[in-house]
């Protein structure tokens, strides 16, 4: 039982040594105005959890809140007003880091994407997103991401007919953060 222990405590130190914790994110803020209607704010808080496994993959989760073009874009109901949706988002993936030029890392995020759209129904994609980080000291790294591949699904709150896409989307996919490395 104790070799097993001693074991056990080996392999964790091992995999840490090499490993290394980051927790950042991004956010996100705008407005959106319907012609003859008020302005509407959009924003997004994204916090982001990862692990380096080694030089190449990482893990980690993103899980959020967004207010704003949730399912395609704003909808601009009849009385001039525009109808934001609001959405929690849980986005685990697999980073696999492509190409390496101190201080740039172009990567790709390998993963699942999930959305409770509040009072209209469910996403769920999977794909893959490209980026960008930049370390800008041992500790602080800027990332952008651009874009998404993949598939993305809609079904409504209630049953109904849903909605899926497949292809390439640069349109609401790029955003920015930092990240401290521990």
């Amino acid at each position: 039982m104790k070799k097993i222990l001693l074991l056990a405590v080996v392999l964790f130190a091992s995999l840490n040594a090499s490993a290394q914790w980051y927790i950042g994110g991004s956010v996100g803020f705008g407005s959106v105005k319907p012609a003859g209607g008020d302005s509407e704010a959009v924003f997004s808080i994204l916090p982001e959890l990862g692990y380096q496994l080694n030089d190449k993959w990482s893990v980690g989760a993103i899980v959020g809140y967004h207010k704003g073009d949730g399912i395609s874009s704003a909808i601009e109901s009849t009385n001039g007003q525009v109808d934001l949706t609001e959405e929690f988002i849980i986005n685990p993936y697999a980073r696999y880091s492509a190409f390496t030029w101190d201080p740039v890392t172009v990567f790709f995020d390998g993963g699942l994407r999930f959305a409770s759209v509040i009072d209209r129904g469910t996403k769920f994609g999977i794909g893959v997103r490209p980026g960008v980080a930049v370390a800008l000291t041992d500790h602080i790294t800027f990332v952008t991401h651009l874009g998404f591949v993949g598939f993305d699904t809609f079904s409504p709150k209630g049953g109904g007919g849903s909605s899926t896409s497949f292809g390439v989307d640069f349109r609401n996919n790029c955003s920015f953060g930092v990240y401290y490395n521990f």
